[in-house]
């Protein structure tokens, strides 16, 4: 197994990272992969890890791919820096073993039941990269947030599309079924994700997606049209007032990021989702 994991990020972020890894168990022949995604990223070799230089462009889906080309397990498990794998995520995935035809498994993703902030309940309560019950649960799609690929898969397929910036993990995933590879959920294998505190940062998110979204539109028409920003903010508007009367304060504002969610979503869609 080949644990890769992009990563673009300073000193600190990179020294959190590493406290991360070590919470994994590793069997012989396992093997951790840093591929660091800029000029400005730093993260050094320890026991179990090595790093490699992925700077190209600006692009988590290119740096997964770098990180790739010299792993050497049968299998790629990819997770996010910003997400912490349970100690016994590797056992977790391959119990029981994946029949021949399931090309990949998608893990659970959980929140960091210590992060309080108002954005982070925000982003539990709308189920950001839940595998389970959130957007990431069609057959043919699943978050890298903590997804396993069979190696032979990925090679078939050519592994993720470069060159964008988000929607490349929905894109993998449907060209692998269109190959005639199986998806299954194994929800055992879990990452807990650190959620964003910020809200230009989340909203920033979000119109990435949107970006990845219209992007996701054109290679495959009519999967992810745009969302409608009129009626969905005069949707949220009547459910903030509604929830402010019944004193349900928390769920009026979690609707107000909602509204602000749907501008920036809207923005992304018209934007390109180029890398840099």
């Amino acid at each position: 197994m080949s644990l890769v994991v992009p990563f673009r990020g300073d000193a600190g972020q990179a020294e959190r990272l590493a406290r991360s890894l070590t919470r994994l168990e590793l069997s012989p022949g396992d093997e951790v992969i840093v591929a660091v995604n800029s000029e400005e990223g730093c993260f050094a070799q320890d026991a179990g890890v090595r790093a490699v230089r992925a700077t190209r462009e600006r692009s988590s889906y290119y740096a997964r791919n770098a990180g790739a080309k010299g792993a050497e397990g049968e299998w790629l498990v990819f997770t996010d820096a910003d997400c912490v794998p349970a100690g016994g995520l590797i056992d977790a995935y391959f119990d029981p073993p994946p029949a021949d035809d399931v090309g990949a498994l998608a893990g659970s993703v959980i929140s960091d039941p210590d992060q309080s902030h108002f954005l982070a309940r925000y982003a539990t309560d709308r189920g950001f990269l839940d595998q389970e019950a959130g957007v990431h649960t069609a057959e043919d799609a699943a978050a890298t947030a903590n997804l396993a690929v069979r190696r032979s898969a990925f090679e078939e397929i050519r592994g993720f599309e470069e060159g964008i910036r988000s929607g490349g993990d929905v894109d993998l995933c449907r060209r692998l079924v269109t190959a005639g590879w199986r998806i299954e959920r194994q929800p055992e294998a879990i990452v807990t994700h650190l959620h964003r505190e910020s809200l230009p940062d989340l909203m920033g998110a979000i119109a990435r997606y949107g970006s990845g979204a219209s992007w996701l539109n054109e290679r495959y028409p009519g999967s992810a049209p745009q969302w409608p920003v009129l009626p969905g903010l005069a949707g949220a508007a009547k459910d903030i007032a509604a929830n402010a009367v019944r004193r349900r304060f928390e769920e009026a504002a979690f609707r107000g990021v909602d509204g602000i969610g749907l501008v920036a979503h809207a923005i992304g869609y018209r934007r390109s989702n180029a890398a840099r």
